[in-house]
């Protein structure tokens, strides 16, 4: 007896020294189960260092990868529950991103936002460059009925919000009724399992569509896709994104028949918020050829994963750029790309501080166009000694410095830039084969005043 009480005694403590022994101490390690980055040492981490501590241990403790899977799956299979950080089943094996099915409240800062679009399109418009803000409707706004019993999920905000829009006069489309109708019809724009929280590659083709017929009511040479140009099939999917959570489902699809070139590497050096990276440019030569425009789309992540393709393939260029905290820096991409059109895409649940500062939104101000300002209220500087350039591999940074009075200050070359005040003093950042081919007609105005 007393030996198998000695045998049950280190047992217990082989089950506890374990998942200790397989501490994860990794740098920078990624949670299989919920795609997140794991705690960081609470020695180097903010915040109460008790807690810090707590996160680190439930985050990092051996076997924390496996005893969650399993526990999931056994909750799955015997109850039909999923018990999972990043999803939860609504009715009939409907799958939804957790957190999204909660809705929204509207309030000021909708009021910020939208006030915010209003200087970003008459940023664009004044230079001629037609502006669209595209709104694309989270899963349950689709597919409300079924979101499971006892989840709350209120859309009124965003009629509220549109209002604000209407009344600002913002160019804007909604894609919810553009899925709505899909469902009913019978496609399916969204997996009912696979990738929850974004559209499918059908859904994308037809939200794109709505996209590209709107912008061609102001850019006649836009170039709106037909499904004849894709080659349609399905990809079978064993696991959630980024989860191995098990499912069984075909999802669509859509492969462009017209290849594209990709340019993003002329662009190295290129500035984008540490959080919101993606990037890419996209020629289309056969687009080109018919005229259509070079377009920069700041986009999301259902741009980035499922729309890119349908964007390469109607425009003569796309340029993407991550949204959400680039996109308030907007004179500095517009410098750089001279696009000929401006989408600015965002989806439902991305409305909030987490994506869009309210205060960097409320911090920006943007030049007007030089010509619309009084001739009277513009000075040349003729010494341009206090002009430096910092010259990078393939993008260089015009910097004039000493300046303090003037409200705003434009560079002129083959076309007028903004120039954007920090530290340095006022800044444009250019491609250097622009730069290089006008430097020997520089010039800086500056406005003293608003006129």
């Amino acid at each position: 007896m007393k030996f198998i009480q000695i045998g049950v005694t280190v047992l217990f403590f082989v089950l506890i020294l374990l998942p200790l022994l397989f501490f994860n101490s990794d740098p920078d390690a990624i949670s299989l189960i919920d795609n997140r980055a794991l705690a960081e040492s609470p020695l180097t981490a903010e915040g109460d260092f008790t807690e810090n501590v707590e996160q680190y241990v439930n985050d990092r403790i051996g076997f924390r990868y496996r005893a969650i899977s399993m526990y999931t799956l056994l909750c799955d299979r015997v109850f039909g529950e999923m018990v999972h950080p990043a999803y939860s089943y609504g009715k009939n094996g409907y799958v939804f991103g957790e957190g999204i099915t909660t809705g929204n409240s509207f309030g000021d800062y909708h009021i910020v936002f939208a006030d915010w679009l209003l200087e970003a399109q008459n940023y664009c418009e004044s230079r001629g460059v037609p502006f669209l803000f595209v709104f694309n409707p989270a899963k349950p706004a689709v597919y409300t009925d079924q979101i499971a019993d006892g989840i709350f999920y209120n859309r009124e905000w965003v009629e509220l919000f549109f209002s604000e829009l209407d009344q600002r006069g913002i160019h804007y489309i909604d894609n919810t009724e553009t899925m709505q109708s899909l469902s009913v019809s019978g496609v399916e724009g969204f997996n009912k399992k696979y990738d929850a929280n974004h559209w499918n590659s059908l859904g994308a083709f037809y939200g794109v569509n709505r996209i590209l017929e709107a912008l061609q009511e102001r850019c006649p040479t836009v170039h709106v896709n037909d499904l004849s140009e894709f080659t349609v099939r399905t990809e079978h999917k064993t696991t959630l994104q980024v989860s191995d959570f098990p499912i069984d489902e075909d999802v669509p699809l859509l492969i462009p028949k017209l290849a594209v070139s990709d340019i993003s590497g002329n662009y190295q050096g290129l500035s984008l918020h540490p959080s919101y990276r993606y990037f890419a440019c996209r020629v289309n030569e056969a687009r080109l050829e018919e005229g259509t425009p070079r377009a920069l789309v700041f986009q999301g992540s259902y741009m980035n994963s499922y729309g890119a393709p349908f964007l390469a393939n109607a425009f003569g260029e796309y340029i993407a750029v991550h949204d959400y905290q680039n996109v308030i820096d907007l004179p500095y991409y517009m410098n750089i790309f001279n696009p000929d059109c401006v989408v600015l895409e965002v989806a439902e649940y991305t409305l909030s501080n987490g994506y869009f500062s309210s205060a960097a939104m409320q911090a920006s101000t943007y030049a007007p166009a030089l010509e619309t300002l009084p001739a009277e209220s513009v000075k040349e500087i003729t010494d341009l000694a206090a002009v430096t350039v910092e010259t990078g591999e393939l993008l260089s940074t015009v910097i004039l410095s000493g300046e303090t009075d003037a409200a705003y200050v434009y560079l002129a070359l083959d076309r007028v830039y903004d120039m954007k005040k920090t530290e340095k003093g006022y800044c444009v950042t250019l491609p250097n084969a622009v730069l290089d081919a006008h430097k020997g007609s520089m010039r800086i105005l500056t406005v003293l005043s608003d006129g």
